[in-house]
């Protein structure tokens, strides 16, 4: 009988070829650079196209640092895949069965190099789709990755790298060239890091100067608020108001409309919110027209009948009431502005062109609810100093 011989040679530079180890090097070290900015790159592409329809994904400091080293440390492996790949390409001992082993292993590691892209584009697409497809309208993080599946992200690179290694151990004695790699690697994911890493204030910034007098507006109320008031706001409260459309916010709107239409009072806080949300025009939903003019459906704010009943709730001197004709006031001139012609020649900034163009119509039963509002608080005299801030109607019809 013919005995075989099953030992395996120790890897090393020459069994792998000196030329071969020092291209496979440096060719992993290219892709792991390469992927690392793709990675960064389309995450910043993806944040962007959000934020033209949705609020701008913004990621805290520590799930931001999380990812970053995630796309890091998998970059590297897959560069490491790339590396053992071409070491595996032709072989110095010529015996058949390590030609089969060196083609399994070269055949494994592009099936793991391309499924982990696949894998990594299909998540990114359906990431996409959930925020552009208004998933969002109904949950604030529709993908909660970083809290819910935070382990996943931690066992993906480091099941990459051992495997890539067990599959070396087919051909080879890998002795201590797995703790070197692993050396390396950790010095790669750690340059890449520091180096590859996009900077996300720059598109943060230019998504925050779009709202810019929308976010000045809503601090300078809540911190005046605080000093005169005395009023502690809760955080998810102030997190919905610095929001557009996600579903936190969209609900705080709704609700914020029921509490004025309960016969109760509301409270000095709520009446704050609500004057935020109208002057900076947040809505549920898009203001569309259904052709019937009598209606009131697209008003998504505190009905004035609302506001004048929770006016009689308080004293004329009282805070809330001296808030709550501010309310009319942001009401008054929203309708007065709603009919307003864009003059063209006009220097506008992005805000006030939101609000000039808003698809807002001019609602007669409201106008005429408005109306019926304004002239009773005029002709009482107790709120003969409160008048003064409300202004004539315009779109009288």
């Amino acid at each position: 009988m013919k005995k075989i011989d099953f030992k395996k040679d120790e890897i090393s530079i020459q069994n792998i070829g000196k030329r071969r180890f020092w291209f496979g090097v440096i060719s992993g070290f290219i892709f792991a650079n390469t992927i690392s900015l793709i990675f960064n790159k389309t995450r910043e592409l993806i944040r962007c196209l959000t934020s033209l329809s949705e609020d701008l994904l913004i990621f805290e400091s520590k799930e931001l640092a999380f990812f970053n080293y995630f796309f890091a440390s998998l970059s590297t492996v897959l560069g490491l895949s790339i590396t053992i790949w071409v070491w595996m390409g032709t072989s110095v001992n010529k015996k058949r069965k390590h030609k089969i082993y060196k083609q399994q292993v070269r055949t494994n590691t592009q099936l793991f190099f391309w499924l982990v892209l696949f894998l990594t584009a299909q998540l990114g697409c359906l990431f996409l789709f959930l925020i552009l497809g208004k998933v969002s309208s109904f949950y604030d993080d529709p993908i909660n990755l970083y809290e819910e599946h935070s382990i996943l992200f931690i066992l993906i690179p480091i099941v990459i790298f051992t495997q890539n290694w067990f599959l070396v151990r087919l051909v080879y004695r890998t002795g201590k060239w797995v703790l070197f790699s692993l050396i390396i690697s950790l010095i790669t994911i750690f340059i890449l890091n520091k180096t590859i890493t996009v900077d996300q204030n720059i598109l943060n910034e230019t998504y925050f100067s779009r709202y810019k007098n929308s976010f000045k507006y809503t601090q300078d109320i809540i911190s005046k608020s605080k000093k005169e008031y005395g009023i502690k706001f809760n955080n998810k409260a102030i997190e919905a108001i610095k929001k557009r459309k996600t579903w936190s916010s969209t609900r705080q709107i709704w609700n914020i409309k029921q509490s004025f239409a309960e016969d109760k009072k509301v409270s000095i806080d709520t009446i704050i919110l609500q004057k935020i949300i109208i002057h900076n025009l947040k809505a549920r939903d898009r203001y569309r027209y259904n052709g019937d003019s009598r209606t009131l459906v697209n008003w998504q704010y505190a009905l004035p009948i609302d506001i004048l009943k929770q006016i009689n709730y308080f004293k004329s001197e009282s805070y809330e009431t001296k808030e709550l004709f501010k309310i009319l006031r942001e009401e008054i001139l929203l309708i007065n502005k709603s009919k307003i012609i864009l003059d063209d020649s006009k220097e506008l900034d992005f805000y006030e062109r939101i609000n000039e163009n808003q698809a807002l119509k001019v609602n007669i039963m409201l106008v005429e609810q408005l109306i019926k509002v304004r002239d009773s608080l005029v002709n009482l005299e107790k709120y003969s100093e409160l008048n003064k801030m409300l202004p004539e109607i315009k779109n009288v019809p």
